[in-house]
């Protein structure tokens, strides 16, 4: 599949759902995007530019009129969201221009951009930019809205299907190369997102101003050994110590997701006071809330194998 920004014909449009998709993941004040982002200052809700037949982006915020629904989280990145339509005398009205705006965009493939507001006590206001997704269709009640997946060239399954797990990154082209720095980052975004971020381990989550701190997602199968950055079934969140630990195959995790410790007596002796001790032979407590996420069994095999030779 080819991006699916080449099919926007309009310079301004494409340039404005770049932009959006570069921000993916990131904490955005308000002002700022006002700033940065066509129509944030003065409409909520749905917005579609004048003379454009598409819209640009939608934004739900903490009093929104309309019930939205959470986004569910897929294991390919790709997120599922139901957004409500704008109305008419509470009842929703689809002859209305934004959200023929987002129809527009379900006929022609393309994405709209999405952003949630945060809980933000300092009161600036504060939106967390979701990315780009695709408007699948209407249910009735809300606009089926699909996120693109890490590697936003591929086609998300449908949602009553797992995709396939693909432990390894296979025979990558330049192009690849050249994105994986941005794929390696939404992976990290993603894994953040469905481990609450905490610690797998020790569901340790530090926040300070708002942010997590000390959180790393780590590669079961690491990247140097071509393991796969598009899925999450390849990931856990960890805390830098746990991190530390786990890529120098000082634990690691069997297939019923228990804690297994090296042998070696010295590691035993200095990691005493460690959470990563009393952890040894029970399951890690801090999991994906859907098992479509928890991590892959080959990728578990492959570290298992990895771990025995170490």
């Amino acid at each position: 599949m080819t991006d699916s920004l080449e099919r926007v014909a309009d310079p301004v449009l494409r340039e404005q759902l770049a932009r959006i998709r570069l921000s993916y993941g990131d904490i955005i004040t308000s002002k700022q995007l006002q700033q940065e982002i066509q129509g944030f200052q003065s409409q909520r809700g749905i917005y579609k530019p004048a003379g454009s037949q598409h819209a640009l982006w939608v934004r739900q915020t903490l009093r929104g009129v309309y019930a939205d629904e959470e986004p569910e989280t897929h294991s390919d990145g790709s997120w599922t969201f139901r957004y409500s339509p704008e109305g008419r005398d509470g009842k929703p009205d689809l002859t209305l221009p934004t959200n023929q705006g987002l129809l527009r965009c379900q006929a022609d493939r393309i994405p709209v951009g999405v952003f949630r507001q945060k809980d933000d006590r300092s009161g600036s206001g504060e939106y967390e930019v979701l990315g780009l997704a695709f408007v699948e269709g209407f249910d009735g009640n809300h606009f089926v809205l699909r996120g693109e997946p890490i590697d936003w060239t591929a086609v998300p399954q449908p949602e009553n299907i797992v995709p396939t797990f693909k432990p390894f990154e296979l025979n990558p082209s330049p192009v690849e190369a050249v994105s994986r720095v941005m794929r390696d980052r939404r992976f990290g975004v993603v894994i953040r997102r469905i481990y609450r971020e905490k610690c797998a381990l020790c569901s340790v989550g530090y926040r300070l101003r708002g942010f997590s701190l000390g959180l790393d997602a780590a590669h079961i199968i690491p990247v140097e050994a071509q393991g796969i950055i598009a899925d999450v079934r390849n990931g856990l969140l960890l805390c830098k110590n746990h991190h530390s630990l786990f890529d120098n195959y000082a634990w690691t995790l069997d297939e019923e997701l228990r804690v297994l410790l090296t042998k070696d007596e010295e590691f035993r002796r200095s990691a005493a006071l460690n959470h990563v001790v009393s952890w040894e032979g029970k399951r890690l407590e801090n999991l994906p809330a859907s098992s479509e996420d928890l991590p892959a069994p080959e990728a578990i095999k492959w570290r298992l194998a990895e771990f025995e030779r170490a």
